[in-house]
């Protein structure tokens, strides 16, 4: 295990992250609300500005990871290629009511997240939902499980209507 972390290193993972997330450096400048320029990100990402540990732990916050990521040995993020994930919304609200159900407090939160997607997207048809990488990201983080087991346990539940390779 490598224990001298280069700035290269670190500017390579913030760059990783954000490309993890499909996100230019322009989305990154939206979604701070300015706060974070994208030609400074870009300078951070190329090594060639020097990255404060405050600004490292708002980058972080903004990517939703642990700052812990910008430092480690290990992949930032799980990827999963995927063309389309489309979740089944009416079965999803169906047993976020079924207090028998015996992933119910997983079918409240997942029944959240999804309306919470929708409300931000104004996406009103109810049925299903498209997911997206980032999508998957935040469902993963609620169940406390990589992507992968989080799309075969909807899979398996056959709440996710499309599932393809890309």
């Amino acid at each position: 295990m490598n224990t001298h972390v280069t700035i290269q290193e670190v500017s390579s993972k913030l760059r990783a992250i954000r490309t993890a997330k499909s996100l230019s450096l322009s989305d990154v400048e939206l979604l701070s609300n300015g706060a974070l320029k994208a030609v400074v990100l870009g300078s951070y990402e190329r090594g060639a500005r020097t990255l404060s540990v405050k600004r490292a732990i708002a980058i972080a916050e903004l990517y939703q990871v642990p700052i812990s990521q910008l430092f480690a040995d290990e992949k930032p993020v799980e990827l999963v290629l995927t063309a389309k994930t489309v979740l089944d919304l009416r079965a999803i609200n169906k047993r976020s009511h079924d207090s028998s159900h015996p992933a119910f407090d997983r079918y409240q939160l997942l029944a959240r997240v999804a309306q919470r997607i929708v409300c931000s997207r104004q996406d009103w048809n109810g049925e299903v939902l498209s997911l997206r990488q980032s999508d998957l990201e935040t469902i993963a983080i609620l169940f406390d499980q990589p992507i992968s087991v989080v799309i075969n346990w909807m899979d398996e539940e056959r709440v996710l209507l499309k599932k393809r390779q890309g």
